[in-house]
């Protein structure tokens, strides 16, 4: 981690958000005690667990912390009961107390019951409800989730997502969730570090970061990113003007800039828009369009995919109403928001 400053606020989901290897799994492991630290402190609920310069490490087992790990650690020898009884018993609860509280996280996830059923004759989703049940049933102060859907067919994480969702929001848990699926992160957050190289790049609510990326790394990481090459033609109050280059040399785009230094007009850009944001044979938006056409036509059901030529060089794939009807060859209009465009540095 390259100082790394990260709060969680009581009762959110908060996702940290990158691919492998960028130190997201490593964050999750300092906040639980599994790693020490080199630098820095760590605090949960006003009380230091863990910093170098006060010489202070707390043990995991003393964080009042709950985890979730990818494997779900679900032994073959124990019950559904004695799986989610085990945390209870090592701190020292009786059995009527133990009984009761099992009984009513089994109810909370669909589980109830199933108490004497052998943990390894559950289904995958049954065991990661099993496993979120061992981590809730003893009231963490926060709940770490490390990748819990990976080893799930798409459906099935689908349907995990939005419970856990549910979940999290009856019971008021705070959740640090760990994960490398935009899906996953865009779905069930409140907000989200995105993390590169050991360094988070940014954090803010799914669709302030969807929508107003800070730095191109986030901007390609999350969702689909249509990019096309330009040079600055003027710069303005109202936003940027851009030539394009290469095919598209005479055409100008217009948006807003997403360099944090003014660009200088004639330097190289990157003019990006998501692809949904682009309307198909719109009215041109005060000029701000360029032509096209559609060189692939795939029909998927609900939607067209069409892959769209502007030019020689440059190909968008698009979603296409299937409401209209559409062919190969057909010349297009692409019309690019203004609002939704950004321009930046190349």
């Amino acid at each position: 981690m390259d100082r790394a400053s990260l709060e969680v606020r009581k009762g959110e989901i908060f996702t940290l958000l990158g691919p492998s290897g960028c130190g997201k799994t490593t964050t999750l492991r300092l906040v639980a005690g599994l790693e020490r630290p080199d630098a820095g402190e760590i605090t949960l609920r006003g009380r230091v667990v863990a910093s170098v310069p006060r010489r202070v490490f707390v043990a995991p087992n003393r964080r009042n912390l709950g985890m979730v790990f990818q494997s779900y650690a679900i032994w073959p020898h124990m019950s559904v009961f004695e799986h989610v009884a085990y945390p209870l018993s090592l701190r020292g609860l009786g059995g009527a107390a133990i009984r009761d509280r099992v009984e009513r996280v089994l109810e909370l996830v669909g589980l109830a019951g199933m108490e004497a059923r052998a943990a390894t004759l559950l289904s995958g989703g049954q065991m990661q409800r099993l496993a979120l049940c061992r981590a809730l049933v003893y009231e963490p102060d926060l709940l770490l989730l490390d990748e819990p859907f990976s080893n799930l067919d798409a459906k099935l994480r689908e349907q995990m997502r939005l419970e856990l969702r549910l979940l999290q929001r009856r019971l008021g848990v705070t959740v640090l969730f760990v994960t490398h699926d935009q899906i996953e992160a865009l779905g069930l957050s409140d907000r989200i570090a995105v993390m590169h190289a050991g360094r988070v790049e940014q954090v803010g609510p799914p669709q302030s970061l969807y929508e107003r990326p800070v730095s191109a790394f986030v901007r390609d990481f999350l969702g689909t990113t249509a990019i096309l090459r330009g040079r600055v033609g003027s710069v303005g109050t109202g936003g940027v003007s851009v030539a394009m280059s290469g095919a598209l040399a005479g055409r100008t785009l217009a948006g807003r800039s997403a360099s944090p230094a003014p660009l200088a007009p004639g330097a190289e850009v990157h003019v990006a828009i998501r692809p949904e944001d682009i309307e198909v044979d719109g009215a041109g938006m005060d000029g701000n369009a360029l032509p096209g056409v559609i060189d692939t036509l795939l029909f998927v059901g609900d939607r067209y995919e069409a892959r769209v030529a502007l030019g020689d060089e440059q190909r968008l794939v698009l979603l296409l109403p299937r409401a209209r009807q559409w062919k190969e060859g057909q010349p297009v209009s692409l019309a690019f928001p203004r609002e939704a465009v950004s321009v930046w540095p190349a």
